[in-house]
């Protein structure tokens, strides 16, 4: 398609798609919330800088700083004196916008310890079911470095390991449970857990260590990659409920013998 054509150019009569603030990290989001709903393709025309400043009640110079933070992007490509036009569909950089949003959204909502625990347990059921589903063995690779990684980290869970060591056998984990979210092939999804696991962080790191810690993680996370191996997504879902059920168990016990705790 010509790069110039505008036989798709922005609704008039869309709805606008007003940013939540006046920040150029705002309007840049809105701008590409934007081109979707529009429904803009690949060499399609951007309304005018003029335009999209009334649609977004922004000044103009917030809307130019926009068009060049997506052009950055690769989405659009400015053309001198003739304007913006669409130069990709991929809206991989709007769940980076989308990471940094939810961030800022969980800690502001009025939610506990455990309603972060039951959204990860959602997330990680419905991505390990995928990734058992679609994944080959060849597509397996990145996991099993992870599940290395985090067997290799988890040998210095000791009862008086470091905070260090626990933070880094926590990333490692991290990376094994993200690894598979990629499997799983939903950006969007990987971009909520990587946000959830972050705001875990500091509940996750001072639980006890011990033998006992060391072997249920060893033996958690190797059932939920054997299910994963064999393809069989009812019982990855099982082994990944019972892996992340784990740790809020381990998590409430731990709440109950803090000190003051009711007898």
């Amino acid at each position: 398609m010509n790069i110039h054509a505008t036989s798709r150019a922005a609704k008039p009569n869309g709805k606008p798609v007003p940013p939540n603030g006046n920040s150029a990290g705002e309007v840049t989001r809105a701008l590409i919330r934007s081109i979707q709903a529009d429904g803009l393709g690949v060499g399609d025309k951007l309304p005018s800088i003029r335009a999209l400043a009334e649609r977004f009640a922004v000044n103009p110079s917030l809307v130019r700083d926009a068009l060049m933070q997506v052009q950055t992007m690769g989405l659009i490509r400015i053309v001198s004196r003739s304007g913006a036009f669409v130069q990709a569909l991929d809206y991989s950089p709007l769940v980076g916008a989308l990471t940094e949003t939810l961030d800022h959204a969980v800690m502001q909502a009025d939610s506990s310890l455990f309603h972060l625990l039951d959204a990860r347990q959602l997330i990680e059921e419905e991505c390990v079911s995928a990734a058992a589903r679609r994944g080959r063995v060849e597509d397996l690779l990145p996991v099993r470095d992870a599940l290395e990684e985090t067997l290799k980290t988890a040998e210095a869970l000791e009862v008086h390991a470091t905070t260090e060591e626990r933070l880094v056998h926590y990333h490692a984990d991290i990376g094994f449970h993200l690894a598979i979210a990629k499997l799983a092939g939903n950006p969007v999804l990987t971009a909520m857990l990587r946000s959830i696991l972050g705001l875990l962080e500091p509940h996750l790191v001072r639980l006890p260590g011990g033998e006992k810690r060391k072997e249920a993680t060893r033996q958690a996370h190797l059932e939920v990659y054997e299910a994963l191996l064999s393809g069989d997504v009812e019982e990855a879902r099982r082994r990944m409920n019972q892996h992340v059920g784990m740790a809020r168990e381990v998590l409430l016990e731990e709440l109950r013998s803090l000190p003051g705790s009711a007898e």
